[in-house]
């Protein structure tokens, strides 16, 4: 990353959560009712999805620990009042205290709609999810099957057999996605690059889908997925200086900022950030996703 950029997210970041610590989130107002928020309980993936949006199958590593994440949502709860709560990743539940952050979701945002996104392979190691689930007004557990071969389904189906009985035998509204069918192009990455578009900002941020996906990370209020987390894709994909300067150019919006500052946020549509997204979206066959990385479980967290 080009190092006055790099500085200044370092910089930017570091004030932002010795804020968070103290305790300083001056400016908070009335509670601003929002479409959804989402924050990654993990940034890496056991599967390859190719052209992820969150840049997880891109050798992403690590997550925030469930404190991490009380206090980011501790710094917002008094403010926003998410329709849909979303914890998701990556994988989430390559996290060891994956269960622990859903239950701060759960604390936090006790009117939300709190979903948990997940492919479903790692959940067998968290047996309380369906009681902590089962606290909130309303939840459902999103599974999402990423292939329709008959190896992957051979390999999913103890991830049917499981949420089945939790449905059955615990109440977990259940919610099974087969994502592959609506699998689209981002962008295009190698082992050694990640190349983005370059588009008109007003139509790729209309063709998107997920602009309605604010993410909470370090504390922090950020467009979209891309925006979020691309700083952890320069730590291991090459981009365009162009791209550099764009993402670098975002500015997230921090705890300490003011009601009028917060619904200029929301109300804010296409940003020059968007030039690096599709204006189309098109779909594509996705590859198998299974036993395409190098480092399949090497960052699980447990």
């Amino acid at each position: 990353m080009n190092a006055p950029v790099e500085a200044c997210l370092v910089w930017r970041r570091r004030g932002c959560l010795d804020r968070i610590r103290r305790g300083d989130v001056s400016g908070r107002g009335s509670m601003k009712p929002i479409r959804n928020l989402e924050i990654h309980a993990w940034h890496g993936c056991n599967l390859a999805c190719e052209s992820c949006s969150h840049f997880s199958s891109l050798d992403l590593r690590g997550g925030p620990s469930a404190d991490d994440c009380l206090s980011w949502m501790n710094a917002w709860r008094d403010r926003l009042e998410p329709a849909s709560f979303s914890v998701l990743g990556g994988e989430p539940t390559m996290n060891r205290e994956f269960v622990e952050i859903v239950e701060a979701a759960v604390q936090c945002w006790p009117n939300s709609h709190i979903r948990v996104v997940t492919n479903g392979f790692f959940l067998h190691r968290h047996p309380r999810l369906p009681e902590v689930l089962s606290r909130a007004k309303r939840s459902t557990l999103v599974v999402s099957s990423h292939h329709a071969s008959e190896a992957f389904q051979r390999r999913f189906e103890p991830v049917r057999a499981l949420v089945g009985e939790w449905r059955q035998n615990h109440g977990v509204n259940v919610h099974m996605t087969e994502a592959s069918r609506f699998w689209t192009r981002r962008y295009e990455a190698d082992d050694e690059a990640i190349r983005f578009c370059d588009s008109d900002a007003r139509r790729a941020w209309k063709a998107c889908m997920g602009k309605y996906c604010t993410q909470l990370h370090d504390g922090m209020l950020w467009k979209c997925a891309p925006a979020a987390y691309f700083e952890l894709v320069a730590q291991t994909r090459r981009a365009d200086p162009s791209a550099h300067a764009l993402f670098g150019g975002y500015m997230p919006l921090e705890p300490s900022a003011g009601d009028a500052e917060l619904d200029a946020f929301f109300a804010r549509e296409e940003e020059e950030i968007c030039r690096l997204c599709p204006e189309r979206l098109v779909r594509f066959d996705l590859p198998m996703p299974l036993g395409r990385r190098r480092r399949l479980l090497a960052d699980a967290a447990d």
